[in-house]
């Protein structure tokens, strides 16, 4: 089962770290994709036929795509850290990153407005980075392209949620 962005465009993305505390919105029009991420088996006699099949849910796996992950949520995700100096317009921001540090945990929430019983609303519980960031610089701009990770049951004992719904602007709680 895959979940991608609706006709109506995706409206919101939010990442926050695992305690809540610190929350990045993405720009609109980010796209966000998962899948149930599934373990399974097969058993067979000693004749080589089939005699009993497993599978089960174990996670999920998540892309964010296009431009415009600012700085901010690269650090949330990395565990880096942003330091912005000056004011506008000569205001800089440097984002700083180790080699060798462990990616932290952090959740990812999502938005999508519809026409009608088709608002949908994406909790992913306990994500993490599991393959590099992707990024370009191109006229005179610093796009992210792509990022993807992993997730998992958090605190609740949910490695997600999905909530349909007719009419709602808020994201689920945390």
């Amino acid at each position: 089962m895959t979940y991608g962005d609706k006709p109506y465009a995706l409206e919101e993305v939010i990442l926050t770290n695992m305690a809540g505390t610190v929350q990045v919105t993405l720009p609109v029009q980010q796209k966000l994709k998962f899948s149930i991420l599934v373990k399974s088996g097969e058993l067979e006699n000693a004749y080589g036929e089939l005699q009993a099949l497993a599978a089960r849910a174990v996670g999920v796996e998540w892309e964010l795509e296009h431009g415009g992950i600012s700085l901010e949520a690269i650090a949330l995700m990395n565990g880096g850290t942003v330091v912005t100096a000056g004011a506008t317009p000569n205001e800089t921001k440097t984002l700083s990153g180790t080699i060798g540090t462990s990616f932290p945990y952090f959740k990812v929430y999502g938005k999508s407005l519809g026409d009608g019983i088709d608002d949908v609303h994406v909790k992913l519980g306990k994500c993490k980075l599991m393959e590099a960031i992707e990024g370009e610089f191109g006229n005179g701009e610093f796009f992210v392209t792509s990022c993807k990770g992993k997730g998992m049951k958090d605190a609740s004992g949910k490695a997600f949620d999905i909530v349909q719904n007719e009419t709602a602007s808020d994201l689920p709680s945390s």
